[in-house]
């Protein structure tokens, strides 16, 4: 497999390396040590007291010292921003701005049983105060009627808001499968004000390390200075961490499907989920995302119904699995006509997708919908597609290839080479340019895969 899953081999590996090497030193000191000339040395004796004092003081009384391991992320959710940062040993958490505190809170109480903090804020405060303080404080003992509590470890940090009345500039990942410097790498040739990560950030969900990864490549990105929308990818819901994600990223509750609003922003964020049916032999009875789109249909109808997305300049869908692009399988392709419908009657200006791994361009107009797709011969040999889109009417562009090329043949396994989207909006001329670029900067030339048409590496798309 690829060269990212020894991210998964290489922990379980040293894990039991470690219980190996303890158990064998205990066989050590009860067996074999007593007919040993160490038994002799009162060095060897006295080492080993010291070791097993230490050991057992820092375990009984719970001595570890607490450190802020992961900086925060600013997660767009509807009307608020979540942020999200991490300390090293359970700690209660909180964010000040302006002077107040807002806390991670359970029913009214400090949360503190975790290393993954979650401190939701109003848009509107974050955005007037433009900067706020990130604390952790750890509990030595916390009882029913009394506690000690560990020192308070605060960092500083500047936000720069969404500001849509000169444009909006915003960059574009997804699959980046770990990839975390090639991704890094693509993203810091360009200044924005939002960061959109599309899914597969990780490749499985197995560990507390692999849901956090998220927040280790978002921070190296934005060092929590601009906002973050992030859609879940088909990879993170497999593993054990997958039931938990939710506290690790931006959500709404436990759903990985909402909107959010910033400035003159409105946006959406989708969740198809797998990418077989549900029925799919290697789901062994666990899936059942077809009533989870559902409810998503219900979310869009609702938003159609209130209409609220008019009040805003610019109309943005975020979905991992491109929602217009029925692949070869022909998997969920009632459900993606269901979702093309419902955004269709929004204006959507932009969809963001990956999942594919290719640099793809769905524009409305050129090709016949529900039709098998035929490729373009300077993407592909002369031959047919089994697959086709939906009858839809805005841009949905795929952002999810490793490589320099649109076309070169780069595996997983190629951890030094990204390709990113930059989208810049002009609300003036009523337009917004899209780039595609290599983890050196280079912008790449596109084609259209399934229609004869060369976008060069400046591609102009109207708004709708």
């Amino acid at each position: 497999g690829a060269i990212d899953y020894m991210d998964f081999v290489w922990p379980e590996f040293f894990t039991y390396f470690s219980l190996t090497l303890l158990v064998l030193t205990i066989i050590f000191i009860l067996f074999i040590y007593p007919k040993t000339k160490l038994v002799e040395s009162k060095i060897f004796k006295y080492s080993i007291s010291i070791f097993t004092v230490v050991f057992l003081c820092l375990n009984i009384f719970n001595v570890t010292f607490n450190r802020l391991t992961t900086g925060p992320v600013v997660y767009a959710v509807e009307d608020e921003y979540q942020i999200v940062f991490s300390s090293s040993v359970e700690s209660r958490a909180w964010v000040v701005i302006d002077g107040v505190r807002y806390f991670d809170n359970y029913n009214g109480s400090n949360r503190s049983s975790d290393r993954i903090h979650k401190v939701c804020i109003p848009t509107e405060v974050l955005d007037k105060a433009k900067e706020y303080e990130i604390h952790v404080q750890k509990f030595t003992y916390r009882g029913p009627f009394g506690g000690f509590k560990g020192r308070d470890i605060s960092a500083s940090y500047n936000f720069k808001p969404v500001d849509t009345s000169d444009g909006l500039d915003y960059y574009n990942l997804s699959d980046i499968h770990m990839g975390t410097k090639a991704s890094y790498d693509a993203q810091k040739h360009y200044d924005y004000e939002l960061l959109v990560i599309a899914g597969d950030v990780v490749s499985m969900m197995d560990t507390y390390e692999d849901a956090n990864y998220v927040n280790i490549i978002a921070h190296q990105m934005t060092n929590g200075g601009v906002a973050v929308v992030y859609a879940r990818g088909n990879h993170e819901i497999k593993g054990n961490y997958a039931e938990k994600f939710h506290k690790f990223v931006g959500a709404n509750g436990e759903n990985f499907y909402f909107t959010f609003k910033l400035d003159g922003l409105y946006g959406i964020v989708l969740d198809i989920g797998e990418d077989h049916d549900d029925d799919y032999w290697e789901y062994y009875d666990t899936t059942y995302y077809s009533e989870y789109r559902q409810e998503q249909f219900k979310m869009l109808e609702e938003e159609i119904a209130s209409q609220e997305f008019k009040n805003y300049k610019y109309q943005l869908v975020v979905c991992h699995i491109p929602p217009v692009f029925v692949n070869s399988r022909k998997n969920h392709k009632e459900e993606k006509a269901r979702y093309t419908e419902l955004l269709n009657q929004m204006g959507i200006d932009m969809c963001i997708s990956g999942h594919q791994h290719d640099l793809f361009i769905f524009e409305p107009g050129l090709i016949t919908p529900n039709e098998t797709l035929k490729y373009n011969k300077k993407y592909y040999e002369d031959k047919k597609y089994k697959g086709y889109l939906t009858d839809f009417n805005f841009v949905n562009i795929l952002v999810s290839k490793r490589g320099k090329t649109q076309t070169d043949d780069s595996s997983l396994t190629n951890t030094k080479d990204q390709i990113g989207a930059f989208i810049s909006v002009d609300f003036t001329n009523n337009k917004q340019t899209l780039t595609y670029n290599t983890s050196s900067g280079e912008l790449v030339d596109i084609v259209n895969p399934f229609y004869e048409k060369d976008y060069g590496n400046t591609i102009v798309f109207p708004l709708n």
